[in-house]
This record gives C-alpha cells, sequence and structure tokens, in this order.
C-alpha cells in the first residue's frame, strides 16, 4: 500500500477500549496507539490511493463512539 495516515480520534467519554477494538478489526488498519491529550487513540491506516484512503478514512469516522478526528497524511519517501 502506498498511502498512509495518522488518523487522531476523540472518543466517547469511557468508550476508548471498544473503539480500539472495533478499529483494530478494519484490515486497512496497520496499527492502533491510546494517546494522552486532545485525542484518545491514533490509528495508523494504509491504502492504494487518495481515494481509497479517503474512504477507509470516512469508514472510521463513521463508528458510533467517535465524536471527532484529525487526518494527518504520511508525505512521499
Amino acid at each position: 500500500m502506498d498511502y498512509h495516515a495518522f488518523v487522531l480520534v476523540n472518543c466517547s467519554l469511557g468508550s476508548e477500549a471498544k473503539v480500539m477494538q472495533q478499529i483494530k478489526s478494519k484490515s486497512f488498519v496497520e496499527k492502533v496507539y491510546r494517546v494522552y491529550g486532545v485525542y484518545d487513540l491514533m490509528v495508523k491506516v494504509a491504502a492504494n490511493d487518495k481515494e481509497d484512503l479517503q474512504h477507509k478514512v470516512l469508514l472510521l469516522r463513521r463508528l458510533d463512539e467517535i465524536k471527532s478526528t484529525l487526518t494527518l497524511l504520511e508525505l512521499n519517501k
């Protein structure tokens, strides 16, 4: 997969573990990190192209307990 992004996720209070398990089950997710600060999770997403990446990020954003996200695109290596 040529495209990667980090998606910072803000969850509803107390739902972090549940959301983390839901995200881990997605085949396009390479890694999920639990973090402290403004965001609760950091998710590394892999995709074939920009459109595929956009679709996958939207799939994450539709999960019930996710309040907000911030997507950081990896620059070309």
